[in-house]
């Protein structure tokens, strides 16, 4: 839950702050918007595509994939949609649900394959500093290093559902919170299947890992557009109140 909460607020200040730093750069809305867009491109096409080809998979009605900066009532900006038709909570939930789930995939492909990382053990703290020197030497060695953290960055920042995609959240978590309680009630949850809960707890450790290297990844994006922003508001003599 920590790792989520990191995760949300670094977006969040990301958002604004590259915004910002757009501004800075260009002293243009638009131009920072489109800046802005480009960077998060490979995230965002990543995230309609998984709403399309889950409502595709799902049987649900879609129309056509909008990718681009656009103004939504209220002056917000979004960067693209999907047209899904009206369904139930279930399948809408998934469909709304899509981009994280496949986000997750991606960035767990990147770092168990590319990167071959496994579940944090490779970085103790007590280990020798030479070790640590070496270890982190060796993910700078990954071919292509820097356009596969430029992905885990742009996927990680685009994956989290928007406040469309959570619309039928609400009544799916009623319904299964209903069902659940009848069939405690019956008495089929009194025992949890060892295969089951083993299923679930890897599932849960995955996902986790997933979030702690976004956190990895975006925390060090952030130390580098804090101290770019700093710079140029000492150049320019601009300022960006946030």
């Amino acid at each position: 839950m920590a790792l989520l909460v990191s995760l949300v607020a670094f977006k969040r200040w990301l958002s604004r702050h590259l915004y910002g730093l757009g501004l800075l750069l260009t002293a243009s809305h638009d131009t920072a918007i489109l800046s802005y867009f480009v960077l998060l491109f490979p995230g965002v096409l990543a995230h309609e595509l998984s709403h399309w080809l889950a409502a595709k998979f799902l049987r649900v009605p879609v129309g056509r994939i909008s990718i681009g900066p656009a103004r939504k009532r209220g002056g917000a900006t979004r960067f693209g949609s999907v047209s899904v038709a009206k369904t139930d909570p279930l399948r809408g939930s998934l469909i709304g649900l899509a981009p994280l789930l496949t986000g997750t995939v991606l960035i767990l492909l990147i770092a168990y394959l590319i990167f071959g990382l496994a579940v944090p053990e490779g970085l103790a703290i007590n280990a020798p500093a030479q070790d640590i020197l070496t270890t982190l030497w060796a993910y700078f060695s990954v071919p292509n290093f820097w356009l596969w953290v430029y992905l885990i960055f742009s996927i990680s920042n685009a994956m989290l559902p928007s406040e469309t995609d959570r619309q039928a959240w609400f009544s799916l978590a009623l319904y299964c919170g209903v069902a659940l309680l009848v069939l405690y009630g019956l008495g089929f949850l009194q025992q949890v299947p060892a295969q089951m809960s083993s299923l679930f707890l890897s599932g849960l450790n995955h996902l986790s890992f997933a979030f702690l290297v976004t956190v990895v990844v975006d925390g060090a994006v952030i130390a580098v557009v804090f101290l770019l922003e700093r710079a140029l508001m000492l150049l320019t003599g601009r300022r960006v109140e946030y």
